[in-house]
């Protein structure tokens, strides 16, 4: 029996959203980049002339993703740690909700994707992704185990296809499959 299309568009917008979390706090965890993750700089959307991302964090507007990473770079000068490898900032995810906004997301779709994939085929999805967890500023999780300070954070994501990645051909999709174009941070 195969799936309707609410359950596919169910299905498919919950494993993105998870694969998305999964890869986007193992990024800020280990330092690495995440504007990959972002609208800004992908063809397909530059030459539609998609705006770039928008980006709040705790109410301020940030013009980049490159902006949003110099933020978490600052978060990781913590107080000097005994063993300078030890991570200073650890996300840790403690919710994730998945709902489709638009399961017919067209902007900036080449049309040899709109023709190879339908509205059914829960590909062309705009998401919203909202997660929670909590932030540590330190090493460990206890204040005598070299932490400082833990807040809660939430993120809130608007997500849309990588049609740059979907046009490339089968088995040579390394990338994000979902682009951020909106995306507001708060942590208290």
């Amino acid at each position: 029996m195969s799936l309707n299309v609410h359950e596919t568009n169910v299905r498919r917008s919950c494993e993105a959203a998870k694969n998305f979390a999964d890869w986007y706090y193992r990024q800020a965890n280990d330092g690495k980049s995440i504007a990959s993750a972002y609208v800004n700089g992908h063809a397909a959307y530059d030459k539609a002339g998609h705006p770039p991302a928008d980006i709040c964090i705790n109410g301020r507007v940030v013009a980049t993703p490159q902006e949003w990473e110099q933020l978490l770079e600052e978060q990781r000068k913590a107080p000097k740690q005994p063993d300078p490898n030890r991570r200073r900032v650890r996300y840790e995810v403690e919710t994730l909700i998945a709902h489709v906004i638009n399961p017919d997301y067209r902007f900036g779709a080449p049309a040899s994707l709109l023709d190879k994939y339908s509205p059914t085929d829960g590909v062309r999805l705009m998401l919203s992704v909202l997660i929670t967890g909590t932030v540590y500023f330190g090493t460990g999780r206890e204040k005598g185990d070299e932490y400082w300070e833990k807040q809660t954070f939430s993120d809130s994501f608007i997500l849309v296809p990588n049609w740059d990645l979907l046009e490339r051909a089968p088995g040579k999709q390394h990338g994000r499959k979902y682009l951020v174009i909106s995306h507001n941070y708060r942590a208290e």
